[in-house]
Order: C-alpha cells, then sequence, then structure tokens
C-alpha cells in the first residue's frame, strides 16, 4: 500500500473550522451535485487530490469501479420483478411456482437493498464509472493497528420521502412492501384472481411511487457530504504534520455510496483481508449541529437493522469521557450507511453524525443541503473528536 506521508508538510490548525468550511464551499457551492460515476463526482475526487498535494500528499490510490447513478434500480427492480410473478400465475400450475420462486426472489432483493448488502439487481441499470481515493498515513514508531476514516463523495436526489413529515415511517414503509412482496408471492401460489389482480395493483402503485421519489434534481450535498470529505482533507494535514507513533490511518474518499454503499463494498473486496481487525470510522453529515455516534440503526426497514461493534463504542464512549466538551452521545437513529457494508461482513464500525435539533441529520436528502445550511462549529467539532479518538487508541498499549 502506498506511504503518502514521505511528502508531508505542516499546516497550521488544519481543523479550524472556517477552515474547513471552505472545503464544503468547494464541493458544494463551487462543484454542486456529485451523482454517482457523473463527471462532478470525478471533479471532486480532482479537488481531494489537490488539496491532499496542497499539504504534500501525492501518493493517493483511486479505486474504479462501476455503480448505477441512483438508488432506483435496487428498489425498483425488485418490484417489476414481483409484478413479473404475480403475471407469471395467469400461465397455470408451471407459472405459479416459476412466479412463486420469482416473487421470493424480488422480496430477498428488497431486503437486501434495505440492509446495505450488495444488490446483484445494480448491474442491469446504466452503469457509470466511480472510484474510491485512498491515502495511507503510517504510523512513525511500532505499529500496533490500523484505523480506516471514510467519507462518502456523491450526493442524492432531494427526495420527498425524506421530507420532516415523511422520513421517519421510512422503516414502515420499505417493511410493508416487504409484506406485499410476499403477499404477492402468497396470492401467486393460491391463484385467487380477485387477490392477484389487488396485490398487482397494489404493487404497481408502489413502483410507482418509487419513480416519482427519483422525480427530484441532485443535491448540493453540503452535509451529506461534503462535510465529512472537509473533515478527512483536515485530519490528513494534522496527521501529516504530527503523525501518531503507533497507529496507521486509511483516508478513504468512496464513491458511490448513495446508490448502495458501493465504494465501501469495493473496498473491502480488495482490502477485506488486510483490514480484517481495522477500526473503521464512518463520519456522516456532520456539519450541522450536535455531534453523536449511532448506537443502532434501524437500516430502512423493520428487518435490517444493525449496530455498531462493542470495541467501537468502547473507544469511542472512552474519548468521550476524557474529552467532555465534545458532549457527543449515542443516538438510535434511522440511518443506513456504510458502517451496514461494514457490519454485515463481519468488520468493527462506527458512524459518527451530527444532529439537528429535531433530532435527525440536517437537510438530509433535501433540497436545502447547501452551503448555507453549514456551521464552522460542528465541522471542527466532528473534526477534532475524530483526531481524538486516534490519539486516545494510539496511547493505548494494545
Amino acid at each position: 500500500m502506498i506511504d503518502a506521508r514521505d511528502n508531508a508538510v505542516p499546516v497550521i490548525d488544519s481543523l479550524n473550522g472556517t477552515a474547513l468550511l471552505r472545503h464544503v464551499s468547494a464541493l458544494a457551492y463551487s462543484i454542486g451535485p456529485r451523482p454517482a460515476g457523473h463527471e462532478t463526482e470525478a471533479r471532486a475526487r480532482t479537488y481531494i487530490r489537490k488539496a491532499l498535494e496542497e499539504i504534500g500528499i501525492t501518493e493517493v490510490k483511486a479505486q474504479p469501479f462501476k455503480a448505477p447513478d441512483t438508488w432506483a434500480y435496487a428498489l425498483g427492480t425488485p418490484f417489476a420483478l414481483s409484478l413479473g410473478g404475480i403475471l407469471l400465475g395467469r400461465l397455470g400450475w408451471p407459472g405459479r411456482i416459476l412466479g412463486t420462486l420469482v416473487g421470493g426472489a424480488a422480496a430477498y432483493l428488497t431486503w437486501r437493498a434495505a440492509s446495505g448488502l450488495r444488490q446483484p439487481l445494480d448491474q442491469v441499470g446504466p452503469q457509470r464509472t466511480s472510484a474510491n481515493l485512498i491515502v495511507r498515513l503510517p504510523c512513525e514508531g511500532r505499529y500496533r493497528r490500523t484505523v480506516v476514516l471514510l467519507a462518502n463523495v456523491d450526493t442524492n436526489r432531494h427526495r420527498d420521502s425524506f421530507s420532516a413529515a415523511r422520513k421517519a415511517a421510512l422503516p414502515a414503509t420499505t417493511t410493508a412492501m416487504l409484506g406485499l412482496q410476499a403477499a404477492g408471492v402468497v396470492a401467486g401460489a393460491v391463484g385467487k384472481p380477485w387477490l392477484t389482480r389487488s396485490i398487482a395493483a397494489a404493487q404497481a402503485a408502489t413502483l410507482g411511487a418509487i419513480m416519482a421519489d427519483e422525480s427530484g434534481p441532485f443535491v448540493d450535498g453540503a452535509n451529506d457530504n461534503a462535510s465529512s470529505v472537509a473533515c478527512l482533507l483536515g485530519i490528513a494535514a494534522a496527521l501529516g504534520a504530527q503523525p501518531l507513533q503507533h497507529t496507521d490511518i486509511w483516508l478513504v474518499f468512496t464513491g458511490a455510496e448513495e446508490v448502495g454503499l458501493v465504494g465501501a463494498h469495493a473496498l473491502l473486496d480488495e482490502y477485506g483481508d488486510q483490514l480484517r481487525s481495522a477500526y473503521f470510522v464512518n463520519l456522516a453529515m456532520v456539519g450541522r449541529g450536535d455531534l453523536a455516534y449511532v448506537s443502532r440503526h434501524s437500516g430502512f426497514s423493520y428487518l435490517s437493522g444493525y449496530a455498531p461493534d462493542a470495541e467501537s463504542v468502547a473507544l469511542v464512549e472512552r474519548t468521550a469521557s476524557a474529552e467532555r466538551h465534545f458532549g457527543i452521545y449515542g443516538k438510535d437513529l434511522m440511518m443506513l450507511d456504510q458502517t451496514a457494508a461494514l457490519r454485515r461482513r463481519g468488520y468493527k464500525g462506527v458512524c459518527l453524525v451530527s444532529l439537528d435539533a429535531d433530532g435527525w441529520p440536517a437537510n438530509w436528502h433535501r433540497d436545502t443541503d447547501s452551503i448555507g445550511n453549514i456551521q464552522p462549529e460542528a465541522l471542527e467539532r466532528a473534526a477534532r473528536f475524530s483526531l481524538a479518538m486516534l490519539q486516545t487508541l494510539d496511547a493505548e498499549a494494545s
């Protein structure tokens, strides 16, 4: 792996909120929306490279991969399959058997999408080239452990499903969708025309709602997730000037997070064996509000919850106890983030997120996610606490 520290030069207070805000502005205002695989996502990676070069870090590993540019394929395609399974039931008992299998597979694929697992049907949609950028900052002394910091570069759409009135209902909505697909399997097996017609109509309406949710424009993504990219850049400068003694740090700027955590999965596919014992910290939407760690994620359905590992939680809490002025606390949250890819595959992982006054990440998948709604003090809090976590772990003997 690349050693990025050799050319590093000192930078004065790279974790200052005003300095971090400049990175957010460059990404969210100057570049703007950054859909996975689009030219603006590539421009954001170019900006990240240049920002790293300015602090003396020139060795950056690009890890390209293919991905769709929206999550509609992960949710819409299984529903189209489910409808197809119901229609197959009209072909007699062979069709009912095949339709039952197709419908069951569709429900399983929807569950995978809501759980942060790889979605095989992503491949049926148009594929674009996205990439991760990976920087390694090795320790100065005797190596003991590795910590990977993650921040996604891409942005999502403005979505009605994430309005203040509707986002809390997302787990119930997705669980109902799974139930509707399961009902389609039963209806197809039973072969009752009135039942299959009713469920097919409901599934068609659901598919229409999924597609309608795709009609919004891509957002600037100041909070989600230029804020976290800015923090990683600030931490890179701080560690370039003063490396840790016993802890290797990987900074991974992931692509295509918003379309199925594709960048995180690509990272694990290639480097998973090397990082099996590493700590992973995902920074998500840290640009406004109080800093927290997610103590339990519901995922996007009641059947897809996950939680950080005990070691990572203990590290966060040790740091929070020693650095009480940060005011960090644990919060159960309806959220699907890169930690899901890590935990589903057996890795350590914890997510740091900032929560606005309403208890939610600010302007999540809304067109109000712009530079004017970012708080420099929130950026600084997230960056400094993240660095404090690294320093806490580095100071421990084992």
